[in-house]
């Protein structure tokens, strides 16, 4: 394939079949419950709509198709447990904070397996974790530290050299790693989103290529939302969105989008297999910004990702090209007896981020809800948290609602050519730090 025919289609969702097609919606409507945006916190929050309120009109309307944006776009991991700072376990109310973020994540990882399993959803699910690894050992000089809190907690994690990270993965590339159990998974992201729309409850009216343009808040409550060719009154609206949310007016200043670029390879060789003593499938992050994300996937694909850029605009297909020979260039220094024509698929992504890691959930007004912004941890905290906010958008509480609730909000952030020439300035210094791991 040649720079000039790489197109933005997701491996994932290329492999994932035939999705189901929904209408878009044009007129003017008038609705109970209005769900913006068809991906893993939309899909969750509509799904747990249904079952609190069978009575209930509700919509779910997204801009482009369901499930093939951001959430048929990441990497396909399942967090249920973040690496923790061990210094900001040394202090009550940063181990309490550490904690109560946990609770979530546990919670996340919990529900994601849950609908694996109930639904019967055929995504390539992985309950035996992942890894954090790196080359250089001064990129990961705390991972016995991370390994002793994460335990000290509850959690699951070992320390491996490079021996042990070569015997599991196959490859001799990394020298220094963390496995962390604790409920982290990987699956097929795609395939989990296409099974979660496959078992949406019939009630739910859903419409493609239908984007809210405006969104205007009702006196009474809810919102008058735009579409290009007509109206939605919705006594309730649920928000979405995650990097997109601004566009609506929500959460200016506050959530920012990061844009990602991944490839996968055509299935290995028998070969090719021997070269990596068919190893079991396996995903690594770097614990460094700017590091590589690899995965081995269980239909026997490598899934490189080794950007980080702020694209507000997108990435073009002249960018997407550019990586794609970024791509190739991580795969030989892992793996080097692929060919130049390994890559079947190269696609780019938003992920939406906080300058201090939170996410967003709250009524953002009478009768609005907005739940995001997932720093790169979407599938499982969009599942859950959309889950949660139509709970407490129905008037529920539990104390997983309140813990998401109390937090800490996303930090501000300035808006305009110095924001834009900082988050610049700053991803690219830490891509150059991150050299050696790509």
């Amino acid at each position: 394939m040649t720079m000039a025919q790489v197109t933005d289609r997701s491996g994932w969702v290329a492999q994932a079949g035939t999705y189901r097609a929904f209408p878009s919606l044009s007129g003017d409507h008038k609705t109970d419950w209005l769900v913006i945006g068809g991906g893993f916190t939309g899909l969750a929050a509509a799904r747990r709509l249904a079952e609190l309120r069978p009575e209930a009109r509700i919509m779910l309307i997204d801009r482009q198709l369901l499930g093939q944006g951001a959430s048929g776009r990441n990497s396909g991991f399942s967090v249920a447990m973040e690496m923790p700072n061990p210094s900001d376990l040394k202090s009550v109310a940063g181990r309490a904070d550490y904690q109560a973020q946990w609770n979530v994540h546990r919670a996340a990882g919990a529900e994601v397996k849950r609908l694996v399993e109930s639904l019967g959803i055929e995504c390539d699910y992985d309950p035996n974790g992942y890894f954090f690894a790196v080359r250089e050992e001064s990129k990961f000089a705390r991972r016995a530290a991370i390994a002793q809190a994460i335990n000290s907690l509850g959690g699951e994690a070992r320390v491996l050299g490079a021996d042990e990270l070569q015997a599991r993965l196959g490859i001799s590339f990394y020298r220094h790693g963390l496995w962390i159990g604790a409920g982290n998974a990987l699956l097929q992201p795609a395939r989990f989103a296409k099974g979660l729309i496959d078992h949406l409850p019939p009630q739910i009216e859903v419409y493609e290529n239908t984007d809210a343009v405006k969104l205007s808040p009702r006196a009474g409550g809810g919102a008058l939302v735009a579409l290009p060719k007509g109206s939605i009154d919705a006594a309730h609206v649920i928000v979405g969105l995650n990097a997109f949310m601004p566009r609506l007016g929500l959460k200016r200043n506050q959530v920012f989008p990061i844009s990602l670029t991944a490839s996968l390879t055509r299935p290995l060789s028998e070969e090719e297999e021997a070269q990596i003593g068919r190893a079991l499938p396996w995903g690594t992050l770097c614990p460094i910004e700017g590091g590589a994300t690899v995965r081995l996937t269980a239909d026997r694909r490598i899934l490189m990702r080794n950007t980080a850029e702020y694209e507000p605009a997108g990435i073009s297909a002249a960018m997407l090209g550019k990586r794609r020979a970024w791509h190739e260039m991580g795969l030989k220094h892992r793996f080097p007896f692929l060919g130049s024509d390994a890559i079947e698929h190269t696609w780019s992504g938003h992920m939406c981020a906080s300058r201090n890691g939170r996410f967003v959930f709250e009524e953002v007004g009478a009768g609005m809800f907005a739940a995001g912004c997932y720093n790169g941890a979407g599938v499982a905290r969009g599942t859950l948290l959309g889950k949660l906010m139509a709970e407490y958008a129905s008037g529920a509480t539990s104390p997983l609602i309140e813990t998401a609730l109390a937090q800490e909000q996303p930090a501000w952030v300035p808006s305009g050519p110095f924001f834009t020439l900082g988050a610049k300035i700053r991803l690219a210094h830490e891509l150059r730090r991150a050299k050696s791991e790509h």
